[in-house]
């Protein structure tokens, strides 16, 4: 007998077109009828769409009704969790998709219990290593709706990991509303034929809900109605997701093992286009969560080991404002302006609070340590690996020529890039009435040597001899390129190799007739590829540390679509472009700023590359992922009758790559997410920077025909995401004879290692925005403390923070390779200690050694992710 398992919920936007506090209001009154339908049974189950903020908001103005909601929830009754909200999963990272977890399953067991079910019915594509995440959680129950291959032609089969972890999964590929129909209409049969398709499962799964929808009242009598008019070998039954999959496992055996991602637009719209929607706001989230993962919490880890209390409250509340800009709405940007100007200025807030923290931090750490010292200088590594790198400081010095010496009494070299000169006095209304009280503010690059989890010391004294500076030079070089910029064109000089690269960068700008949900070609669409002929300025400067070329120029670009199809350059887009090596370092530094007054249109830079390939790489949460370069269904999509086009814009996370055997080119991302391999006779790799539109959504676009996404009756315009005005985007070019996605994981660690270092100082009182303020420091002496370092690590660390307990430390590290790595690292520590396995929840799963000073880790499965619990004894 056929059963069919229906399952009241609602799916509830907690931000789209409307903001967060418009469908709070509705919510609120959402939740009336939800409690009223509880108590007064005409609803046996609930499911609150699988996310914790919405009830987070809730109760945060109705604390009294938690009691109400605990008794259902622990009655097995109210559905809540596992998400505090539901993610975009293409585009998140891997430590943003543990927080938001953790953080949504321990809110909902506040309640009584978490549903665990990877839920997530209307994401924009599924990514491959969300069952070993659901696993690292103890969820062993996945469902979706969007993104299937129609190869699949199934709809219930176990999805898998490439580290064996596996989750038994719900394709519900008619919709998270399929079930609207059992409600509004009466062809019950239908009904049951189209939710039934592809599989030989008896147990089926019919949601009733959808966007805001309302409390179905009458789902009872509805399902009483079904059951009297439909052929008796069906039975309808209300119940739940949990009820559902225990049944569905009854049939595991017949069911498909299939791994991967799933981005096919066949039963719905994937919008590829969102990763590159809204820069300024991915710009934002990738910043902050950059800041929380590789900064503030090891930061707070080796605080805690001086003596200073590890402000959990503060990081779980950073944690909430990444994951509410993750929620696959707000990082689509696919929304109203008004609701992203919520969202930018929660991750804004976010950015003034967690570096603040790290400014606090930095501060009393260094004078506790540093005693009365004045004109220090401390350089901390929170990370527990050594760090070889050139470091930009910015000192404030009472003298204009100035020297660093160690703790040896022996100088240090550094370079001056850039100084300025700063006046302490009272300000007054006529400035000749000030006093002189000048100092200096020096950018400077310092070489250093930083060891793990902690600092170096170096003295700031007066001089009489001039530093070292950047002098002017006809190229730059460092010991793996050489780079110069003639006749308007960067042509560059792989040392390793000797190979040469003519004109190896370069940008393209194209109409953009889409929306917020999907770049679009436009309908007469003019493509410029955009050089530095007509540049107005350029400098070359060349140090023994640094050296960097900067290029200032305008761009002549058409003003709007109207006259790109005239092909019209009546509108600007002014740059300054840097490129800027570092020594020792395989890293070349780019920086875009651009004043963009031009409408509908998308920028990219395009890196010609030697490489021949018939895919593309990127990294995946706690993985990677080869892509062909052209979709197979790329020509007869319309045909098969696809959403959209299957469009081969593809997302990164960290870092897109091009390489085959000889040659290896990638760029590690600050923020961008989108890039394409353009397939040519030489293969380019196109990162898009930005792109500008002025709708919500479009009907009929050139990628994707029929109705506008989003509205689809109502023209949204949203002048906001046209991007005018000042644009920056930086990133790391590096260009290498081979691949290894681990090294290429910790390179990028080290574009996220800015700014860790404070001057103790009394000139300059404005250092930072709270160093105005006086704060004291510890009472009792410190001595210095290196808690972890990892040596000969083979494997990509993920993050370090204190455990869920605060009585010890996590440390998570992953193989992101479909290979073993069988000689992975040692992990040593400072003193013996308790080394526990956790899994991703932070809950202790093994014992690995009870005192010890050093553990050499076991090998990693392919794919495999890590967690170590580290407990010292005092």
């Amino acid at each position: 007998m056929k059963k069919v398992y229906t399952v009241a919920h609602t799916h509830w936007d907690f931000e789209w077109y409307f903001t967060r506090q418009e469908a709070r209001v509705q919510f609120i009154f959402h939740m009336d009828e939800v409690l009223e339908a509880l108590e007064s049974n005409q609803l046996d189950f609930y499911t609150l769409d699988g996310q914790m903020s919405i009830v987070e908001d809730y109760l945060s103005l109705f604390p009294e009704r938690e009691k109400q909601l605990k008794k259902f929830v622990q009655a097995g009754r109210l559905f809540v969790g596992p998400w505090f909200t539901q993610i975009d999963e293409m585009t998140t990272s891997g430590e943003s998709i543990v927080r938001n977890l953790r953080i949504g399953i321990r809110e909902a067991e506040e309640l009584g219990s978490a549903m665990r079910i990877g839920y997530l019915p209307d994401s924009f594509g599924q990514s491959q290593d969300m069952p070993k995440i659901y696993h690292g959680f103890d969820i062993q129950h996945a469902l979706f709706w969007r993104g299937m291959p129609n190869e699949a032609n199934t709809r219930y089969f176990y999805w898998s990991s490439n580290d064996g972890s596996k989750v038994l999964t719900a394709n519900i590929k008619n919709g998270y509303y399929a079930g609207v129909d059992l409600v509004e209409k009466n062809d019950f049969s239908d009904l049951v034929e189209r939710i039934s398709t592809h599989t030989s499962s008896n147990a089926h799964l019919l949601p009733v809900g959808g966007d805001q929808r309302a409390v179905d009242f009458n789902l009872k009598t509805r399902i009483d109605k079904a059951n009297q008019e439909i052929e008796e070998s069906t039975v309808f039954i209300e119940s739940n997701y949990p009820q559902f999959f225990k049944a569905l496992e009854k049939d595991a055996q017949e069911f498909l093992d299939i791994k991967g991602e799933f981005i096919e637009p066949i039963d719905s719209k994937i919008h590829r286009g969102i990763y590159s929607s809204r820069y300024d706001l991915k710009q934002v989230y990738d910043q902050l969560e950059r800041l929380l993962t590789y900064q503030l919490e090891p930061m707070s880890v080796l605080a805690a080991r001086y003596g200073i209390p590890v402000k959990q409250g503060l990081i779980d509340s950073l944690w909430k404002i990444v994951s509410r800009g993750q929620a696959h709405d707000s990082a689509g940007g696919c929304n109203s302006d008004k609701t992203n100007r919520d969202i930018y200025m929660r991750g804004i807030n976010g950015l003034q609070e967690a570096q603040s923290c790290m400014d606090y931090l930095l501060r009393k750490l260094t004078i506790s340590l540093n005693r009365n010292q004045e004109d220090s200088l401390f350089m901390w590594n929170p990370l527990p690996f050594e760090l070889k790198v050139i470091k930009k400081v910015k000192l404030s010095t009472q003298n204009k020529h100035f020297s660093l010496t160690d703790d040896r009494g022996e100088k240090v070299a550094f370079e001056i890039i850039e100084q300025v000169t700063e006046n302490a006095a009272l300000l007054r209304r006529n400035p000749e009435e000030m006093l002189d009280e000048s100092y200096y503010v020096s950018t400077i690059a310092v070489e250093c040597t930083l060891p793990a989890m902690g600092y170096v010391h170096y003295h700031v004294s007066a001089e009489e001899e001039k530093p070292q500076t950047l002098l002017k030079a006809t190229r730059i070089e460092n010991d793996f390129y050489q780079i110069e910029f003639t006749e308007g064109k960067f042509n560059l000089c792989l040392k390793k190799n000797g190979k040469k690269y003519l004109d190896f960068l370069s940008f393209e700008d194209g109409g953009d007739e889409g929306d917020t949900y999907d770049y679009s070609p436009a309908f007469a669409d003019w493509i410029l590829n955009l050089n530095f002929n007509n540049s107005q300025t350029s400098h070359v400067e060349q140090g023994k540390l640094l050296s960097r070329i900067i290029v200032e120029g305008e761009w002549k670009l058409p003003y709007n679509l109207a006259s790109r199809k005239e092909r019209q350059l009546d509108g600007q887009v002014t740059y300054t472009l840097t490129l800027e090596l570092n020594k020792q370092d395989n890293r070349i530094q780019l920086r875009l700023n651009v004043n963009n007054q031009v409408l509908d249109h998308r920028l990219r830079l395009v890196l010609k590359t030697d490489v021949q390939s018939e895919f593309s790489t990127s990294d995946t949460p706690f993985g990677i992922i080869n892509r062909p370069i052209e979709e197979k269904h790329l020509q007869d999509w319309r045909a098969r009758g696809y959403k959209e086009e299957p469009t081969s814009m593809r997302p990164m996370i960290h870092f897109a790559n091009l390489h085959d055997t000889k040659t290896s080119w990638s760029f590690l991302s600050k923020g961008t997410k989108d890039f394409q391999v353009l397939d040519k006779e030489q293969q380019e790799l196109a990162i898009t920077i930005f792109r500008g539109v002025g709708y919500l959504g479009r009907p009929d676009t050139q990628r994707r025909p029929g109705d506008a996404s989003g509205l689809q009756t109502r023209e949204v315009e949203t002048p906001d995401s046209q991007l005018l005005g000042d644009v920056f985007f930086e990133g790391n070019i590096v260009i290498d004879t081979d691949f290894d996605a681990a090294v290429l994981q910790n390179q990028y660690l080290l574009t996220t290692q800015e700014n860790i270092y404070y001057q103790t100082q009394t000139i300059n009182r404005f250092s930072t925005p709270i160093e105005y303020f006086p704060i004291n420091k510890k009472k009792l002496e410190l001595k210095e403390q290196q808690v972890i370092a990892l040596a000969n690590s083979e494997v990509a660390f993920s993050s370090m923070e204190t455990s869920i307990d605060q009585r010890g430390i996590q440390l998570r590290l992953y193989n992101p390779c479909d290979t073993a790595q069988d000689m992975p690292g040692i992990i040593k520590l400072q003193e013996p200690a308790t080394i526990k396995l956790l899994n991703l929840e932070g809950k202790i799963i093994g014992n690995l050694e009870d005192s010890a000073e050093e553990l050499i880790m076991e090998e990693f499965r392919p794919g495999e992710i890590r967690t170590y619990g580290i407990f010292f004894k005092k």
